[in-house]
C-alpha cells in the first residue's frame, strides 16, 4: 500500500504563509520530494510515529538522537512531569544539572567534564570551537553537502552563508578516504578536526 501524503500537503501550503519553507531543518520541502514525506505529526510512542495523514513510520532518526528510549516512555515522562512541575527551561541552572554531569563522568570513562545544549548543532559548534581552541588551528573538514547543523559554518546547504563563513572549512565528498588525506596533506599544520 502506497502512503498518501494529502493533509501533510495541506498543511504545508498553510505553514508556508508564516514560516519559512513553512518547515525548518533539513526535513523541509526544500530538501525533500513534496508529497512523498510525512510534513506534520500527530502521535509518536516507542519508536513509531503516526503522520497527520494517518501513516504510521519507524522513527529511525530517533527525533534527532535523544529518543533512544522511544517516545511516551512512562518512567521519562513521569521524571519530566515531575520536574516540569519546579519548572522547565529556567535561566539560572537547577542542580539537577549537577547531577547528571557527575553521573556521566563516573559512567564515561573518558569524561573529564560534561556539557548540555539543546540541539546537536550547538554541540556539533561546540566540538569546532574545542577543536580549534586545543590545536590552535582553523580549518574543518567536513562531508560536503552533508548537514551539519544551522550555524554559518556548517555550509551551503542553506540560504544566508557567505564564502567568508566557509573560509576555513575543507569539503570533501562523503566516505573519500583519499580526499580525507589529500586534505590533511594539503593543510598539514592548519587542520584542527574533520
Amino acid at each position: 500500500m502506497a502512503y498518501k501524503f494529502d493533509k501533510s500537503m495541506e498543511q504545508i501550503k498553510r505553514a508556508n504563509k508564516v514560516i519559512p519553507n513553512g518547515i525548518y531543518g533539513h526535513f523541509s520541502p526544500a530538501v525533500t520530494i513534496p508529497g512523498h514525506y510525512p510534513y506534520f505529526v500527530t502521535e509518536a510512542k516507542g519508536a513509531r510515529f503516526k503522520d497527520v495523514d494517518g501513516n504510521e513510520f519507524i522513527d529511525y532518526v530517533c527525533a534527532y538522537g535523544p529518543m533512544i528510549l522511544g517516545y511516551a516512555h512512562k518512567k521519562i515522562d513521569e521524571a519530566f512531569a515531575k520536574q516540569a512541575r519546579k519548572g522547565t527551561a529556567m535561566c539560572p541552572s537547577p542542580t539537577i544539572m549537577i547531577d547528571l554531569a557527575e553521573k556521566l563522568v563516573d559512567t564515561v570513562e573518558a569524561a573529564d567534564w560534561a556539557m548540555f545544549a539543546k540541539n546537536g548543532a550547538d554541540t556539533t559548534s561546540w566540538a569546532v570551537y574545542t577543536a580549534r581552541t586545543y590545536t590552535g588551528r582553523n580549518k574543518i573538514i567536513k562531508a560536503a553537502d552533508g548537514y551539519h547543523g544551522t550555524q554559518p559554518w556548517a555550509g551551503s546547504n542553506h540560504s544566508g552563508i557567505t564564502p567568508t563563513d566557509e573560509a576555513d572549512i575543507i569539503k570533501i565528498p562523503h566516505y573519500d578516504l583519499n580526499a580525507l588525506q589529500q586534505a590533511i596533506d594539503t593543510n598539514p599544520d592548519n587542520v584542527a578536526g574533520v
